[in-house]
């Protein structure tokens, strides 16, 4: 696991938010891996279709036990708990920004920077 030191130098030296760099690793590896899908999804579609002759009927009952496997499938609910820790700490950075600009409009520079700074303290 990499420092939070590190992951903070390493979004910053792509011009990235952590969320942001959060985010794109996430992104990057959904489409490696839906690419590999969609690779196996049309060999077996086209084996199917070439040497098998399966019926309408047989051939449903295998996409509902592929949608089975699939919902158990431990990375797609990884997937989605990063993403959803993507979004809190999106959230959480808006929050700070309008905090931040009411109190600068308000007249209170210093109290806006540090509410701002609040999300930032991890290490």
């Amino acid at each position: 696991m990499t420092s939070l030191r590190k992951r903070k130098k390493t979004a910053n030296a792509l011009g990235l938010t952590e969320a942001e760099l959060t985010l794109a690793e996430l992104l990057d590896e959904v489409l490696a891996e839906l690419r590999w899908v969609k690779i196996l999804a049309y060999g077996n579609q086209y084996l199917l279709d070439r040497h098998v002759k399966v019926d309408a009927a047989e051939r449903d009952k295998v996409l509902e036990a592929a949608t089975r496997a699939v919902e158990q499938d431990g990375r797609l609910h990884e997937w989605q708990e990063r993403l959803a820790q993507v979004r809190g700490a999106a959230v959480t950075a808006k929050r700070a920004m309008s905090r931040a600009m009411r109190d600068l409009s308000a007249g209170r520079p210093g109290r806006g920077a540090a509410v701002a700074g609040e999300g930032d303290r991890d290490g």
